[in-house]
């Protein structure tokens, strides 16, 4: 029988995987088309609205199953004293840390296009690259849990 835990627990590995992989495929692929002008500005402001919308259903989903995991699994005790509450706070840290870089990445991504979508990416390169060190940080977290 399925629990409650169950349902939480595989919905936050579904959106964790599902965000930081989008984040690594749009920093590794998506960003450098556009700055070689292999993606075009419709094409790019599609992607990007798409990834944003993964990413506020991420935070939100995340937000809410982690909450869930944490209150079941968890007492504000041992997520201060214990190693692997440790590394729950850091994710907790890391994954707000993420939502932010990706803001002010999509921020440039989409905001003025006068340049065309190699200006864009040029100028939301560091924040993609950023976001994709803090998902390769998240997901070596989740590892170790």
């Amino acid at each position: 029988m399925t629990t409650g835990f169950d349902v939480a627990m595989t919905i936050h590995t579904l959106f964790a995987a599902l965000w930081t992989g989008g984040t690594l495929v749009v920093s590794g692929a998506v960003v450098p088309a556009a700055r070689r002008e292999l993606l075009p500005t419709d094409g790019l402001t599609l992607i990007a609205r798409r990834f944003w919308y993964l990413t506020v259903a991420s935070v939100l989903f995340l937000l809410f199953s982690g909450g869930h995991l944490a209150g079941t699994l968890y007492t504000a005790e041992t997520l201060q004293t214990t190693g692997r509450g440790h590394r729950i706070l850091a994710m907790v840290g890391l994954w707000l840390v993420l939502a932010v870089t990706l803001f002010f990445g999509f921020r440039r991504l989409t905001g003025s296009q006068s340049g065309g979508a190699a200006t864009a990416a040029t100028k939301a390169r560091p924040w993609f690259l950023g976001a994709s060190g803090v998902s390769i940080a998240l997901l070596v977290l989740a590892g170790l849990l």
